[in-house]
């Protein structure tokens, strides 16, 4: 296997738009995924909206999202009774929640109390239970 590559984040760029637009059903779930995680995210419903047009398969991208959405509901609903955090520590769950996604599996690496780490990979991986 190659060495990783370094890049310097400030030359990343955004893709090309790849979908002029989305299915209305698609958009639904999008702003359904907004509506819970929207505060944390840094961007408005339309930038996030964007980010879907740029991918290649933008329901596998809405799918992983929504997980995380679902997985951000019910660790609040299990563990927090439903009250939410100070922004900063809710953007933290939500950044742990994105490693989680990612494929980070060792919750020391996901910027969170280890035992809260856990909990969000439980979540992540049953957000029913």
């Amino acid at each position: 296997m190659n060495e990783p590559e370094i890049v310097d984040p400030r030359k990343l760029r955004p893709g090309p738009i790849r979908h002029e637009s989305l299915p209305p059903e698609l958009l639904d779930q999008i702003r359904a995924v907004f509506e819970v995680i929207g505060p944390y995210i840094g961007m408005t419903l339309e930038e996030f909206e964007i980010g879907f047009m740029r991918d290649m398969h933008p329901q596998r991208e809405v799918t992983l999202w929504f997980r995380i959405a679902k997985a951000w509901l019910a660790y609040h609903e299990d563990f927090l009774g439903n009250k939410i955090l100070p922004k900063e520590e809710e953007g933290k769950l939500l950044g742990a929640l994105i490693a989680i996604s990612s494929g980070i599996e060792e919750v020391s690496k996901l910027n969170v109390p280890v035992e809260v780490g856990r909990k969000l990979v439980r979540c992540y991986e049953d957000p029913a239970s």
